[in-house]
């Protein structure tokens, strides 16, 4: 029996390149400002109020990498859609959104709902389309690398992002398996850098260590596993200019209900380091005030 095996990425034939590959595509001379939405399922709609409190704030954000929930955010906002907007989606989102029930052998649900959801609501088909530059980050599952989109399909890049191994079933691209891009970068820093921003304003919903009430199923064993792989990534800290991290271990992670709370928390948040991220920016963008400022 033939097995599929996993292909270096090669950038001329897919949408999608590895970390090195992107660092050494040529950056625009101008100094930009960047901003890492995490994952975290029902946490990471938390971020929409990070998105409203910069804008608030007349923080012009230039480019964003997202990975699972946070692809799903960065993507809404590079397309175009307004803070109230986006806030609007993330209140009404329930999980039936996001997954039919057919298991497989390689996955207890389908992820094609994924796909549908972001061209419903997004209404873009193509990285190009986008109103900002948008980094999405995936992991294929048979090297352990990062992949990271930057063109092609937005809805196929956004719903591989998600897709977290063992609930979702791979995501089939070009004899590669996508998964989720916790498993490489959960706060999308190195993505982010390697599009070209020059200031990375980074997002972590999972901030505190929730303990869980003891699981009743397998979606929670599996989630839980995510989780605590996920949680245990430091690296994006020291690589970022500013650090919002998210106490949200009082709601609970798969529930959509709490939206609306989990989005004010996020301004909070938010708020408290306004002062720090005008600083920052002050001190990067010295030379070019006009701007920003």
């Amino acid at each position: 029996m033939n097995k599929k095996k996993s292909r270096p990425v090669q950038s001329a034939r897919l949408p999608f390149h590895s970390l090195d590959q992107l660092t050494r595509k040529k950056k625009n001379s101008r100094l930009k400002i960047g901003l890492a939405l995490s994952g975290g399922v029902c946490y990471g709609v938390s971020q929409i109020g990070v998105l409203k409190v910069l804008e608030k704030a007349h923080i012009a954000i230039d480019c964003l990498a997202g990975t699972s929930a946070g692809a799903i955010i960065a993507a809404a906002y590079a397309s175009g859609l307004t803070c109230d907007q986006i806030e609007h989606l993330g209140i009404q989102t329930k999980w039936k959104d996001f997954f039919s029930f057919h298991p497989s052998r390689m996955g207890l649900v389908s992820s094609v709902a994924i796909e549908d959801y972001i061209r419903k609501y997004l209404k873009v088909e193509k990285f190009k389309d986008l109103k900002k530059p948008l980094a999405v980050v995936a992991t294929d599952i048979c090297s352990g690398n990062e992949v990271i989109f930057t063109h092609g399909s937005l809805a196929k890049a956004v719903r591989a992002s998600c897709s977290i191994p063992g609930i979702y079933a791979p995501v089939d691209y070009a004899h590669h398996q996508l998964v989720d891009g916790g498993m490489s970068e959960n706060v999308p820093v190195r993505a982010l850098k390697a599009l070209g921003a020059d200031m990375i304003i980074a997002v972590n919903v999972l901030g505190k260590r929730p303990v869980f009430e003891l699981a009743s199923n397998v979606f929670q064993v599996l989630t839980r596993v995510w989780y605590f792989f996920v949680e245990q990534q430091e690296t994006w800290k020291k690589n970022s200019d500013i650090q919002i991290e998210m106490n949200l271990n009082h709601y609970d992670l798969f529930d959509f209900s709490a939206a609306k709370e989990m989005i004010s928390l996020g301004e909070l948040e938010t708020q408290k380091c306004m002062h720090e991220i005008q600083k920052k920016i002050y001190h990067k963008f010295y030379f070019q005030p006009e701007i920003y400022w």
